[in-house]
Parts: structure tokens; C-alpha cells; sequence
């Protein structure tokens, strides 16, 4: 190893193993035992602290000469970076001003615990009531850090709010069933007085400027270069949306067109599902099918699975049922020791009480084997299990490139339509439909960034152009406010993927499983970086 790679190995070194010792709570995340039960550090001091020490990184990794890394250092220097860029600017523009965020970090750590004890309730019981502890002096210190509340954002923490005593129930009983203790109650309640606290306190601060969500045009150009690794202008991203959403929208149109004249995908989607009798239990359904995805793609031999994983397919509990609508998925950490994911399915029908509406609450799931594809195998969950494993240790935590990550999915459920994994016509004009959609997401994140769309604009183009009804379009657009570039990227990572399998396999000649495992052997990153320095190497 050379003086210069070793140089920018300490750098990885020093920098991470520094970051991970004062913010526990980012160590337990990517699943270090050592910040375990404890919250990070909510002072403008300490937020200070870590921006300088970015800063002193990024000029550091400046005198770093390209030239004399390997390969894999090179794309561990280029996601390092970008990492380090994007927080800065968050950090220069105050983000921590306007994001009152800190009921969900308080709740998402507690449900990580609870996930623990599943196989591990002692360790599960005890970090949980250092962080219950822990909770009232870290929301303390987020509420003061909150100056500005940007307005959605202040309506995802109430929504956040609202749920978090239905929470804190599902922690008491957890606690209840594993050596409660006499404080536990004492904990409970002081936790939630302080989620109240930090409500009323944020919402009592003057609201930011309309829009304050938006990045910009000059960041996130740089955002599409860096973190999505196209060289598109914003002009260039805008002419793909609309160029896409045309071919898209011709098959879609095209594909209709064999269920009859005049009708819309909608209503041949509905009818397909108001047909559909999905007989017994919804999670039992999801499992099978879970199983059946696996067999039919190992048949196909589209790609390697993994070994050792491990994935449980488990009813959403209460107290997330108002955030996942149908089905989502939660990766293990980087160094969890079990390579555990959870792929959550959200049955409402058993809140109902008559058939009738069971019926219709589960028949809301047509498609699921869309969903399997793109939440389990070979989707999200092989994905994480394969970037888990990566030799390159702080390769495992460059994971925040949905260029890749959900360019995959839809791979994953193009692949489904391509090699017969599916075969119902309806769930094939789903698909379709789900594409557009992707689509049409790449013009509302960009306008939305650029300061071109409102949040009220935004919701109204999905409602006009994908017919979707108020509440699902402001639920999509919230999101996309506080993500920017990753809506985008769904599609844009799709076409992506698309663009190197005709280079790689139907140029070249690769197969299909030697294609998808390259992809899969570098982590999460995007695709023009791998192609960059990894084509050649593998």
C-alpha cells in the first residue's frame, strides 16, 4: 500500500471512528454495540463541533491525489466526499432550524430496541429504559435547536406526535413482559411529558418562509452530479422526466388498450382487484408468495442470494400503522452481527369488524407480488445483505444513494414482467402504471427543489396526472420535501441499470446472474461510479 493510500485510509479511520464515539446514537444505528441506549449529543455546540470537523475532512481529502488509490478506494473517496458535502450544505442552509424531527429519531430508536428483542429482550429491556431515560433531556436540547419550523415538516412531527402514545403503550408492554421494573412507569411518563414539551414547543415558534424546504437549484445540481452520479443539467433531468413519462405513458396506453376501448388503468387495476379473493390470513399470503418470488427467480438464475441473512415478514405494529400504507422494509445495520431485515406488512382488515370490510381492506394488497419483489427478494433486503457484506468496512455505511438502491427495485420489478415472474396482465399494467408514477416524480422533486412548484402544486400535479386522490398525493409530496434527489432517483437509477445492460449484456454478451451479481458486489452507489472503476476489475 502506498504512503497516499494508507494516508487516506486514516482518514476513513480517524474521521469515522471519531464521528461514532461522540454521536452513539448513529453507532448503534449502523449497529455498533458501543453507543447503545444513549441519544446523541442536541447542542448547537456539538452540531458546530462535527461541522468542523467536515470541513477539515473535505480539505484534507483534497490534498488526497486521485490517481494513487486503488479502484475500491476511489469509490469509497467519491461517496466519503459527497457524504461530507451534503451535510455541510444542510448544516449552512439550518436545516436543524426548521426539521423538528426529534419525536421520530425518539421513536425509531425505541423500535430499532424493540426489533432486538425479538431474539435479545434482556439487552432489548435495558437499552430501552436508558433511552427512556435519556429521552427527556435529548428532546429538551432539540426543541431549542428548532427556531424556524418549516411548515410541513411541522406537520409530519404532529402526526408523529399524535401516534407516539400508542407508541409508548407498545414499549410498556414490551417492558411488562420482560422483568418490568418498579421506575419503568416513572420513565414511561417522563417521556412522554417531553414529547408534549417538544410539540408544544415547536409549535409555538414562528413558522419559516413557505418553501424553506427547498435546497435550490445550485445544490441540487450538485446533488445530481454527486450523490446520483449523472452529469445532467437540471434542463437535461427535466427533458428525461418528460421524454419518459411520453414512451411510458404510450405503453401504458397501449397496454390498455387490450382490456377494451376507453378504459383507464384505474379502473381495469379496481376491477382486477375487486375481484381478487385473497383467502386466509393477509401475512401468511405475503410469506408464501415471499417464497414463490425466491424459487421462480433462483429458477430464472437471475442473480446469487445471499446466505446467513435473514428476514422476518411480520404485521406492522399499531403505532406505525398511520406511516406505511401497505407494505415497507427496515435493513439490519452495517454491522449487525445478524444480518436481520423486517419487511413490514400492514394489515388493516383486522381492525375491522365485519367480513365485508376485512375483505376490502386486504384486497387493497393486489399486486403484492410487485411489492415482494421490490421490498424482499430480490429486492431491498438482498440488496442491503449484499452492500452488509462488503469487504471494504466503511464501504457498508455509504448507504444513502437511492440512485442505486432504488434503481435496483425497479429492476427488480422490471425483471418480474421480463422473465414471467409475473403473468397476470392487470399486475403487468401495474407495473406500467407504477413506472409513470416514478416518472412524474422526477418533475414534481426537481420543481419542488428549484422552488418552481409549491407544496400545494406539487400535490395537485400527482393528483392531475396520476389520478391520485388528495391525501395519497400530499402524503407522496411530504416525503419528497425533506428527500431531495432521492424522488428523482427511483427512475433515473432505473434507466441507469437499463443503460449498462445493454452495454454488458446484450452488447458484450454477460448473462443475466454474472450482470446483476456486479452490480450487486460494490455496495450502494451509483451506477456511473461502478461503471467507472469497476468494470474492468471484476
Amino acid at each position: 500500500m502506498t504512503s497516499t493510500s494508507k494516508t487516506f485510509e486514516a482518514l476513513l479511520d480517524d474521521y469515522f471512528n471519531t464521528f461514532y464515539l461522540e454521536n452513539p446514537a448513529d453507532a448503534t444505528h449502523v449497529g455498533l454495540s458501543s453507543g447503545e441506549g444513549r441519544f446523541n449529543p442536541a447542542t448547537l455546540k456539538a452540531l458546530r463541533s462535527q461541522h468542523s470537523r467536515r470541513r477539515a475532512a473535505l480539505a484534507k481529502l483534497d490534498t488526497v491525489a486521485p490517481s494513487a488509490l486503488s479502484n475500491e478506494q476511489n469509490l469509497d473517496r467519491l461517496a466519503f466526499r459527497t457524504r461530507l458535502l451534503r451535510e455541510c450544505e444542510e448544516f449552512d442552509r439550518g436545516r436543524h432550524e426548521m426539521d423538528p424531527a426529534g419525536i421520530d429519531v425518539v421513536l425509531g430508536f425505541l423500535l430499532k430496541e424493540l426489533q432486538r428483542g425479538e431474539d435479545k429482550p434482556k439487552q432489548a429491556a435495558r437499552n430501552i429504559r436508558r433511552l427512556l431515560g435519556d429521552t427527556p433531556r435529548y428532546l429538551a436540547q432539540a426543541a431549542r435547536l428548532v427556531t424556524r419550523p418549516e411548515r410541513v415538516w411541522r406537520s409530519i412531527m404532529s402526526d408523529s406526535y399524535k401516534a407516539s402514545g400508542v407508541f409508548f403503550d407498545a414499549v410498556a408492554g414490551f417492558l411488562q413482559s420482560n422483568g418490568r421494573q418498579r421506575p419503568d412507569t416513572t420513565l414511561l411518563a417522563a417521556a412522554n411529558r417531553a414529547c408534549e414539551r417538544y410539540h408544544d414547543s415547536v409549535m409555538e415558534k414562528r413558522l419559516a418562509k413557505p418553501g424553506s424546504f427547498a435546497i435550490g437549484a445550485t445544490a441540487l445540481q450538485r446533488r445530481i452530479r454527486d450523490e446520483l452520479g449523472l452529469d445532467y443539467t437540471l434542463g437535461q433531468v427535466e427533458a428525461v422526466a418528460l421524454s419518459e413519462i411520453d414512451r411510458v405513458g404510450g405503453l401504458l396506453r397501449k397496454a390498455c388498450a387490450k382490456f377494451g376501448k376507453n378504459k383507464s388503468v384505474e379502473k381495469i387495476v379496481n376491477s382486477a382487484r375487486t375481484s381478487w379473493k385473497p383467502e386466509g390470513d393477509l401475512l401468511a399470503l405475503y410469506r408464501k408468495t415471499n417464497r414463490e418470488i425466491i424459487r421462480k427467480f433462483k429458477a430464472a438464475k437471475a442473480m446469487t442470494f445471499p446466505s446467513g441473512d435473514s428476514l422476518a415478514v411480520t404485521l406492522v405494529p399499531e403505532f406505525m400503522q398511520h406511516v406505511i400504507p401497505m407494505a415497507a422494509y427496515s435493513p439490519p445495520g452495517p454491522f449487525d452481527k445478524r444480518q436481520r431485515g423486517y419487511f413490514w406488512v400492514n394489515d388493516l382488515g383486522r381492525t375491522k369488524s365485519s367480513a365485508a370490510a376485512k375483505l376490502a381492506e386486504r384486497r387493497q394488497h393486489f399486486g403484492l407480488e410487485l411489492t415482494c419483489a421490490h421490498e424482499a427478494y430480490p429486492g431491498h433486503h438482498l440488496q442491503f445483505i449484499f452492500a452488509n457484506a462488503h469487504p471494504r468496512k466503511w464501504r457498508r455505511i455509504f448507504d444513502e444513494h437511492a440512485v442505486f438502491y432504488e434503481g435496483w427495485t425497479l429492476w427488480c420489478e422490471q425483471m418480474c414482467v421480463d422473465l414471467g415472474i409475473i403473468k397476470s396482465p392487470e399486475l403487468k399494467l401495474q407495473q406500467l402504471h407504477d413506472a409513470l408514477w416514478r416518472c412524474h416524480r422526477i418533475i414534481v422533486d426537481l420543481r419542488l427543489q428549484t422552488g418552481t412548484y409549491s407544496h400545494g402544486q406539487a400535490v395537485r400535479h400527482m393528483q392531475k396526472h396520476l389520478g391520485f386522490t388528495k391525501a395519497r398525493a400530499k402524503a407522496d409530496v411530504n416525503w419528497y420535501t425533506g428527500s431531495p434527489g432521492v424522488p428523482m432517483s427511483y427512475w433515473l437509477g432505473r434507466l441507469e441499470n437499463a443503460r449498462l445492460y445493454q452495454k454488458l449484456v446484450e452488447v458484450r454478451g454477460w448473462p443475466l446472474r454474472r450482470f446483476n451479481d456486479w452490480l450487486l458486489s460494490f455496495g450502494t452507489l451509483p451506477q456511473s461510479w461502478i461503471e467507472k472503476y469497476g468494470l474492468e476489475c471484476r
